[in-house]
Parts: C-alpha cells; structure tokens; sequence
C-alpha cells in the first residue's frame, strides 16, 4: 500500500491509547502503529495517567522515532475516563476511537481504514474485531451480521443485530466534541457510556469489512473480570443509573429511541446478573438486586419490564446457589437466550 497523505491541518484518524503502568503493553502495542505508510493520516495519542513505571519512557521513544503519528499527552490523573475525554478535546482527526494499552491492532487492515475513512461521510465507523485469549493467544473472530459493508446506513436498527462495543467502534470527532460527549471519570465500564451516548447525536452509520483490533482477554486485572465485576458493582449501576437518566430525558428519533433501550435494558440486566451471581455474599446480593429492580422499575417502566424475565431466573439461581461456571454454561444454552 502507498503512502497515505493528509493535510497538516487535519488527521484522518486520532487512536487514544490510555496508559496507566502500561510498560509491559506498551511494546506490543505501539508498534503496530509504527509504520510510516500511515504518512501524516493517522495521529496516536498516548495519554500516561500518572504512571510510576517506564510508560512514559516507553511513548517517547515512539515519538522521537515517528514524530508525525506519535503525542504523548501527561497527566496527572489516573482516571480512564477524564483520559478519554482529554483525548476528545485534543484529537486532531476527523475520526476517533480508542485501543487500550494492553491491546493491539492489525496494520495492515488499520491502514486500509484510514484509506477508506478519507471519503467516508459517516457518523459511526464499525469494523470487526478478535478476541485473544491471554493464556494461549487463540484468536476468535467477532464479525457483524446481516450488513452490507461499505454501505452508509441512514438508521441504527442493525445495531441491535451488531451490538457496537469499545472493540469495533469510532466516532466522527466533530460529533463528539460539538455534543459536549464526556465519561465519567475514576470509575470502571464507562465503555458503556462511549457506545450508547454519541448514537443520540449520530445521523448514520457504516460497516467495513475489515479486522482492525485484538482484545486481549482472561487478563484477571480487567474490569470484566469475575473479582473485580463484583469488586466495582457499584461503578456499573452509576454508570447505568446515568444512561436511564439520559434516556429519560433526552429527544430522539425513534430509531435511536430503539437502540439505547435496547443498550441500557441490556446494560440494566447485566447488573442484575453482577448483583445475583457474582458478588460472594449470596444474601447480599439478592438484596442490592431487589433494590435495583424496584429503581429501575421507578425510573423507566418499561426497561423495568425488559428486564422482568431474566431477573425471576436469576433470582431463582441465586437461591439455590448455583456457581459462575454453571451459570456460564447455562448462557450458552437456551435457558438465557
């Protein structure tokens, strides 16, 4: 592939790589934006939240060797959140996603994206992504279904088909930072926030048939790990609580109407399923479920009553104590399809 050329007053795509302690993903994970091909077209904003180890040492080296793709951003905070949304306010591309630290990209069909987004007039940009796992580095592609990529969609129903996740997802900038989009800062899942609060804003979305990020998992440090789902259960319902309140108030059409009920209802049960099965204190956990249930209920009938069906099922597994593992397969099966 030639070169990729842009103006130098506007990248085509600005990656944020939040950095806290990162000197041991940083090196699998920078290079695969080293590669002078991008040209002037791809800008990676490293943002070092406050690290005490060689993560910042780690950025400059890259930007002292690819200048022209690579920023390091310093702060003095270690919030992941008020990470991202420096990145927002400082992106200098036209579009904007995120690859965590301890993840990685595909070069090769990253810089076909960027090719592709120099005529692209979409609002939302979705490509396929892999998930590694840590123990084994088995790959195992997650590709969407039922689109026709390339395609510009006006509406977001296949949205609901395709859930857009932190992994597949990027943004018009201009969308973000005109709407004032912020996360919610030192708190965990405000990935959840990135993919439901800009679709109120959004006019369209486009689908590419190409597999740009490697999502590392079965890292124990990670928020979606089983300890610390259960350890931060209270970042989730404020995270939640906040996606309710906007939805109650917010104006959409009735396509995006139907895609944050369908996030947040997802979102609301998952909850549930962290309270009933994954914190250790069985008891407690059926209390603080019952107290979620009756908040939803209270604030948006009718997600209350999306999630009606799994909260009875779980309710009865968490009486009768059954374990993660079972659980799990049980989501496999039909019983929480």
């Amino acid at each position: 592939m030639e070169t990729i050329s842009a103006s130098a007053q506007e990248k085509v795509l600005t990656i944020a790589v939040p950095s806290y302690n990162m000197e041991k993903h940083l090196p699998k994970n920078l290079p695969t934006y080293a590669d002078s091909r991008f040209g002037t077209a791809l800008e990676v904003l490293i943002l070092d939240n406050a690290s005490t180890d060689r993560t910042a040492e780690i950025a400059e080296g890259f930007v002292n060797r690819f200048p022209q793709i690579f920023r390091l951003l310093r702060r003095d905070s270690r919030g992941y959140g008020s990470s991202i949304n420096a990145a927002m306010e400082q992106a200098s591309g036209r579009y904007f996603r995120i690859v965590d630290a301890d993840d990685w990209v595909n070069t090769e069909d990253l810089l076909r994206l960027v090719e592709a987004l120099k005529t692209c007039e979409a609002d939302v940009v979705q490509t396929n992504y892999r998930k590694v796992l840590m123990a084994t580095g088995e790959e195992f592609p997650v590709r969407f279904h039922d689109v026709e990529y390339g395609r510009l969609y006006t509406g977001f129903s296949r949205c609901r088909l395709n859930a857009p996740c932190i992994h597949s997802t990027a943004y018009r900038t201009r969308v973000l930072r005109q709407n004032g989009i912020t996360l919610q800062d030192k708190i965990f899942f405000v990935d959840e926030e990135y993919v439901i609060l800009p679709f109120l804003y959004a006019q369209s979305v486009i689908y590419y048939d190409l597999d740009i990020y490697r999502y590392l998992v079965g890292n124990p440090a990670q928020s979606t790990s089983p300890q610390n789902r259960a350890k931060y259960a209270g970042h989730r319902e404020q995270i939640v609580r906040r996606l309710i309140k906007v939805y109650k108030s917010a104006q959409m059409n009735p396509d995006v109407r139907g895609y944050c009920f369908f996030r947040i209802s997802q979102a609301a049960a998952d909850h549930l399923t962290t309270l009933y099965m994954y914190l250790p204190d069985r008891a407690e956990g059926r209390r603080r479920a019952l107290e979620w249930e009756r908040y939803v209920r209270g604030e948006e009938r009718e997600i209350g009553e999306a999630v009606r069906k799994k909260a009875l099922l779980l309710r009865q597994l968490n009486r009768l104590h059954v374990g993660l593992d079972f659980y799990e397969k049980l989501k496999k099966g039909i019983l929480c399809k």
